[in-house]
């Protein structure tokens, strides 16, 4: 197995991949978007470790509208341990929080995975939301309606631009990353 060269080609044959540096500058942006947060600690630990995470669920979910297990697992599992490890230091929050908050937006997802939202938006919403948990129910609260409002706003453009139909899918997890970004922001 061959790891993508800088830049999204092939380093085998160079054939490109899908826009150049768009990786690179993705998980620079969230890295940045993280930073401008001002988080500190293990917390901040956690919000980087699903920064980068979250780059790579963001352009695969673009790309090809799936979010895979492997990736989502991973965000949750180094997101809870590094909560974990932030409750052990007594840094502000709450591990209960986020806890409760990654429970209730995964069963509001698990339901709307029922209709016409996947799966793996569901597993994503868990780390999202703990994150955005531990630090108040308000930013948890904002970062999915941001996440929905951003969805709306992108989706009614591509309509009116005929960009797409009433019948056309929009990959959910990117909404769902920016809006968690946008909410840290909001809550700094």
């Amino acid at each position: 197995m061959q790891l993508l060269s800088p830049g999204g080609r092939c380093c085998a044959c160079r054939t490109p991949l899908g826009v150049a540096w768009l990786p690179e500058l993705t998980t620079t942006a969230t890295f940045a978007a993280v930073a401008a947060g001002g988080a500190e600690g293990w917390y901040a630990a956690a919000q980087y470790w699903l920064a980068f995470v979250g780059s790579a669920l963001l352009l695969v979910d673009s790309a090809v509208q799936r979010l895979p297990d492997a990736l989502t697992l991973s965000a949750a599992v180094g997101t809870f341990t590094l909560l974990i490890v932030a409750a052990a230091h007594h840094e502000p929050g709450s591990l209960g929080r986020a806890l409760a908050a990654a429970a209730a937006a995964g069963v509001l997802f698990t339901v709307l995975a029922l209709g016409s939202m996947g799966m793996g938006d569901a597993k994503l919403v868990i780390s999202l939301s703990s994150l955005l948990g531990w630090r108040s129910w308000q930013a948890a609260l904002l970062g999915l309606v941001m996440s929905f409002l951003l969805a709306a706003a992108v989706a009614t453009f591509l309509l009116l631009a005929r960009r797409s139909t009433r019948k056309s899918t929009l990959a959910f997890g990117p909404f769902l990353i920016i809006g968690t970004l946008a909410a840290f922001l909001a809550h700094s």
